[in-house]
């Protein structure tokens, strides 16, 4: 048998580190959100003949867009994330694509309006907030003839907060090496 408690020291040391590690991480670098989130075109090309991604991200820089995020999907398609284009700055685009690398297909194509993005990013936070309570009002319920029943809800909404952090600075931290 593994004896936890005699180690907890050494353990919540070690989960410390990895929280500090998550959050300053957070801090400095961030998330790239989607375009749900942060507003955008999402432009999904699939084309004719085999394109390398790093000749898509030099040739996307070439014509102006240099902050464009680009991702291969499972099918060897290509996202390309950028800011809002217009019909015009959309088709220009494919007809810079489409005379570098030969024939291209729009696959689909998402605009979302800076107005709708800031809309969701406020739902989804009055979402999680509106969730926490009704956890930590049922926790407090489920305990109630437990003493002091509602550190029990606290307890579980900060064990969840932390169990985000972690989940979120992970996907933070692997995001600067692999963009």
């Amino acid at each position: 048998m593994i004896d936890l408690v005699g180690k907890r020291f050494k353990l919540f040391a070690f989960s410390a580190v990895i929280l500090l590690v998550c959050v300053v991480t957070l801090a400095t670098s961030g998330l790239k959100m989607g375009i749900d989130f942060s507003s955008g075109s999402e432009l999904a090309l699939g084309f004719e003949e085999e394109v390398a991604l790093d000749e898509l991200r030099e040739e996307l820089s070439i014509i102006g867009y240099d902050n464009a995020i680009v991702q291969v999907t499972g099918e060897g398609d290509f996202l390309i994330r950028t800011f809002t284009l217009e019909a015009e700055e959309k088709a220009s685009l494919e007809a810079a694509l489409e005379e570098r690398f030969g024939n291209l297909e729009e696959l689909s194509f998402e605009n979302v309006d800076p107005v709708i993005a800031r809309q969701t990013a406020r739902n989804a936070a009055i979402a999680v907030a509106a969730a926490a309570v009704c956890i930590m009002l049922y926790i407090t319920w489920a305990f109630r003839r437990m003493p002091k029943p509602f550190h029990y809800g606290t307890c579980a909404i900060a064990a969840l907060v932390y169990d985000l952090l972690i989940v979120i600075g992970i996907f933070a931290v692997l995001s600067i090496p692999m963009g």
